[in-house]
């Protein structure tokens, strides 16, 4: 009984010892980037289970044992912090991980560890992308990942850019990406209606093992873009805006002032033997730089105001954005209204939410990438400089019969640009709803169903005035004296598309110590395409009014009969039923699989259904005993694919089916074929191989990676030459041939100093792609290639090989030029039939370095980008040195045209007809940009806290205010407007110049 007595007393002394030493601590925990409290963050005691999570203001209550504890603090994406609890009050401050962050690849259909992902994947800064001002968001991904290749063709606001992944996939189908908007498709090349300021990641999926989860849609390479969600905590409001101005580059195609046009027309090409020497001393008088008229200083301002926030169950995210810039061609640019609604609401196993946006832009633009004698950025080049801007009243233009010495083949450009009328309206709205349910009843298994769609809607609206110059070079030089008058022209088109996808996930673990783990899910998914439009031209601009009610009533009479037209509606859909699996053994060892079917309604029935699939499989080396030696590598991981997926893109409607237009014989209306069916229409099938290896050194200091990839195209489309139909160019689509596509893409990150207050890091990305035709299924050697008058087709060579007349200098003693005979090597006359297979349009070197100083609040940032190892022919620089246009403007090389005997010379004598398909117009793409640079300066946390704001930053930067290239022209970077399927062929003439810009801006948080 005293023994039971006393072990009574005793566990009561040591209760009320415990009870002293135990209390109660408190605290506050927010994040260091934006100084908002972080709910549901981790609190753990250490060496224990006891534990808690912070409420919706970032707060915590704890009971610890003594003032030993420690505690261990944790949230997602930041560094894991451990405190003593000596004091009881904490106010805790964690660290954004960085590292962490880029672990996460975000496929679309779901968002995976970089460390189990066993595809070839590449994350974009989204920060230094995005804060570029661009009205079109793809040309703002240029140089910002190995693999991809993006060329901005053109500095037209709102001008979208030519996108390449891993080379050109395709002749005559598509080769451009699939874009993915939070797990919707969405239509390319429309990004000048959207905010890019709203999208929080941007992934580029390259390889098969990442892509062919998309089946179709996917094999030529898939960016996958997410948009901003609200966090948990207070009201968090942003304000960010820029202004700046922009101004045109330095044209390296240069043209003669008039004492140099003067003289080269007087003693080289003797143009006007009757002219004279007052003539000459008149004109001279008259020195006209037409860039000073057609080209302005541009001006840009954008402006977004965005709130954030919500409770532990709801989130939300809503934007307003605002996007002006007025282009550096005058009467150009964009003006753009944008707003976005995301919200996300979770309840237990129910997580529901929807992302809305909208947008419309009014776009004020000109013709270019065309030869056309009355398109403004041929003129400005084309003009006269002894011809002035205005007749002697200074308000009238110049330019007439009596007047000008062009007229009929020349239209004043400052003219056609301030009277002439060309706008785009676009409406564009993108959304999506999704429900994540986790059913009760089985462990780890969830249903989703994510469903939504993509609206545009252009409406252009041109116009050219009655008594215009245009109007009388339409109507006399041209023959059509029903346009003499004027003409209005309108058209519409819209597009729709939705995606529905459901889906089951499951995830386990297959043994008890979770060495062995599952994820697994199976999808349907359905894709449809919709879009009609119209367009009219009416003739008879005679009553005062600049729309469609100025034109009078169109009789067989007066011959103002307008023209009407349509597209041929969009309607196809996709649907598909795929699945994938990943497994992983102790974390270290990954196999992934994925298998899908798709069906097209644009096929064949008899062809409509293709299937094929994945595997990719990893393996972290670092992990491995034999390798924990190795102290300075912090991951060591290698990585290979395989599989193959099918494309459909581009080759139309139902090219399986023959389509008719509409036609006249006789003086009747009738059909006529249009374009020829071909039921035996297949699939494109791209196979596709990857192997690559990620490293880290010295605890992430350093990090780099290297892939290979192989991909071959077999049953490419093409589209055979064949005879005229019933007076029509008809055509079809086919599979001839094989395509391959071989390179290596390595990416280099180095953080050379990160401490407090000094921060350095560079980082690089390359890429080199090789572009080989392997067959074509023709007897034929050499194939012209299609809507491409200077490139072929030939086994062994790239695709968008040039194809032309080598040209070899100038006779000395005749001035004539000289060319190669392929089969003697000897130089002699021209011939046509010595042209051979040439170097590529499409550059196969690519590769973007970035470079970060921060001190303290102070940083600087920038981009360069380089390309090269293509070529560009030079139409514009052929049309400024053709011999039949030496009356016109010509370009100062004419200078240099050979006069007499013995004279060395690459311009041959004026006389000499110049003859286009040769290398002498073929000039080297090679060129370097510093495409960002921009300097920062963000308040510290002392003078926020006393003006009571959350962040205030100012910067200012700059683009492309630096490129380096020996291409005679505006931009090595050349429109292709004319010309998509083969990127970089041409400068077509009519360039708008890539400017260069300075901007000014703040980023403030409250």
């Amino acid at each position: 009984m005293r023994k039971i007595v006393q072990g009574f007393f005793m566990l009561m002394l040591s209760t009320t010892l415990a009870l002293a030493q135990e209390k109660t601590v408190s605290g506050t925990v927010t994040a260091n980037d934006d100084g908002l409290p972080i709910p549901g963050a981790s609190v753990k005691v250490k060496g224990s289970t006891s534990g808690t999570q912070t409420n919706a203001d970032g707060k915590f209550t704890i009971k610890v044992n003594g003032d030993n504890a420690t505690l261990i603090l944790s949230y997602l994406g930041y560094i894991t912090l451990e405190v003593s609890t000596k004091n009881e009050v904490l106010n805790l401050v964690l660290q954004k991980d960085n590292k962490s962050l880029s672990e996460v690849i975000v496929t679309g259909y779901a968002t995976k560890s970089k460390r189990d992902f066993t595809g070839s994947a590449s994350q974009v800064s989204i920060e230094s992308a995005m804060g570029q001002p661009n009205a079109s968001f793809d040309q703002l991904l240029q140089g910002q990942a190995a693999g991809l290749n993006v060329k901005t063709g053109s500095g037209q606001p709102g001008r979208s850019a030519d996108v390449i992944i891993r080379g050109q996939g395709s002749i005559n189908g598509s080769s451009a990406p699939l874009y993915i908007l939070d797990g919707i498709e969405i239509l390319g090349g429309d990004f000048s209606t959207m905010n890019q300021n709203d999208f929080e990641s941007v992934t580029i999926l390259k390889d098969a093992s990442s892509t062919s989860i998309y089946g179709s849609r996917g094999s030529n390479g898939v960016i996958v873009i997410t948009s901003k969600q609200g966090k948990t905590g207070k009201l968090k409001i942003t304000y960010d805006g820029q202004t700046g101005m922009s101004r045109l580059p330095e044209n390296q195609l240069k043209v003669m002032n008039t004492s140099e046009k003067l003289f080269f027309e007087k003693n080289i090409a003797k143009s006007y033997p009757n002219r004279t020497d007052e003539d000459y001393l008149r004109l001279g008088k008259i020195n006209t730089n037409w860039n000073d008229y057609v080209f302005r200083k541009g001006a840009t301002q954008s402006h977004q105001l965005a709130l954030s926030g919500g409770s532990d169950k709801t989130t939300f995210y809503t934007s307003l954005g605002y996007y002006n810039e007025d282009g550096i061609t005058i009467n150009t640019g964009i003006k753009k209204y944008n707003g976005r609604l995301n919200i996300r609401h979770t309840d237990k196993n129910l997580t529901i939410g929807t992302n809305l946006s909208g947008g419309w832009s009014d776009y004020n633009g000109t013709r270019e990438g065309n030869q056309g004698i009355g398109s403004p950025l041929n003129n400005v080049l084309w003009s006269l400089p002894y011809e002035p801007v205005y007749q002697d009243d200074g308000k009238t233009f110049f330019g007439n019969s009596t007047e000008s010495l062009l007229f009929g083949d020349w239209v004043n450009p400052v003219e056609a640009l301030t009277v002439n009328i060309s706008q785009r309206w676009q409406l564009k709205s993108t959304g999506n709803v999704f429900l994540d349910y986790k059913l009760p009843w089985i462990k780890n298994l969830s249903y989703k169903i994510n469903m939504g769609g993509d609206y545009s809607q252009i409406e252009d609206f041109n116009l050219i005035p009655n008594g215009s110059q245009t109007a009388t070079q339409n109507g006399i030089r041209f023959g059509k004296l029903f346009r003499l008058n004027g003409e209005v022209e309108r058209a519409l088109d819209r597009r729709f598309s939705y995606t529905i996808t459901n889906s089951l996930n499951y995830k386990t673990n297959l043994d008890a110590e979770g060495n062995h783990k599952l994820n697994t899910s199976v999808y349907y998914e359905y894709v449809r395409n919709q879009g009609r439009s119209f367009n009219f031209t009416g003739y008879g601009l005679l009553l005062p009014f600049k729309n469609e009610t100025g034109l009078v009533e169109g009789t067989a009479a007066n011959g103002f009969i307008p023209s009407v037209g349509g597209g041929f509606p969009v309607n196809n859909a996709v649907a598909s039923f795929f699945g994938d699996v990943a497994y992983s053994y102790k974390n270290r060892y990954f196999l992934s699989l994925t298998g899908r079917n798709d069906g097209s309604s644009r096929l064949s029935p008899a062809n409509r259904y293709v299937s094929y699939g994945s595997v990719g499989a990893s393996w972290i080396l670092s992990d491995e005993d034999f390798f924990k030696n190795i102290n300075f590598v912090s991951l060591a991981k290698i990585k290979a694919s395989y599989g193959n997926a099918a494309n459909q893109g581009g080759i139309g409607q139902f090219p399986y089916s023959p389509q008719y237009i509409g036609g006249t014989y006789g003086g009747l209306g009738t059909l006529q074929i249009g374009r020829l069916g071909n039921p035996n229409l297949k699939w494109e099938l791209k196979e596709m191989t990857n192997i690559g290896i990620d490293a880290e050194f010295f605890k992430g200091r350093i990090r780099t990676s290297f892939e290979w990839y192989n991909n071959n195209t077999k049953g490419l489309y093409f589209e055979p030459n064949v005879p005229s139909i019933n007076s029509a160019g008809a055509a079809f689509t086919a599979n001839a041939g094989n395509l391959q596509n071989r390179g290596i893409e390595t990416t280099v990150d180095f953080k050379l100093i990160n401490t407090k207050d000094f921060k350095w890091s560079i980082g690089a990305n390359y890429s080199f792609n090789k572009n080989t035709i392997k067959s074509l299924d023709t007897d034929q050697p050499l194939l012209l290639t299609p809507r491409s008058e200077y490139q072929a087709l030939q086994v062994g060579s790239p695709v968008n090989s040039f194809y032309l007349v080598q040209f070899a200098g100038v006779d000395p003693k005749t001035g004539n030029s000289q060319f190669v005979n392929p089969a003697t090597g000897q130089l002699g006359a021209y011939s046509a039939n010595n042209k051979v297979i040439l170097g590529t349009s499409d550059a196969p070197h690519n590769a973007g370095i970035n470079l970060m100083l921060g001190y303290k609040g102070i940083e600087l940032t920038a981009l360069g980008i380089l390309s090269g190892g293509n070529y560009i022919f030079n139409k514009a620089r052929y049309n400024l040195e053709w011999n039949i246009l030496a009356d016109y403007a010509f370009a100062a090389n004419g200078l240099n045209a050979w006069t007499t005997e013995g004279q060395i010379t690459d311009f041959p004598r004026i006389t000499e007809s110049t003859r286009r398909f040769t290398t002498r117009f073929l000039e080297k793409g090679d060129f370097f940009r510093l495409k960002n640079i921009q300097l920062a300066y963000s308040l510290p946390n002392s003078v926020l806290t006393k003006i009571k704001i959350q962040g205030l930053r100012f910067f200012i930067q700059g683009q492309n205010l630096y490129t380096k290239f020996k291409f005679q022209g505006w931009d090595p970077e050349v429109s292709t407007i004319n010309n998509p399927t083969n990127s970089n062929a041409t400068v077509e003439g009519a360039q708008y110049p890539s400017l260069k810009r300075v901007t000014f801006g703040v980023n403030l948080t409250l």
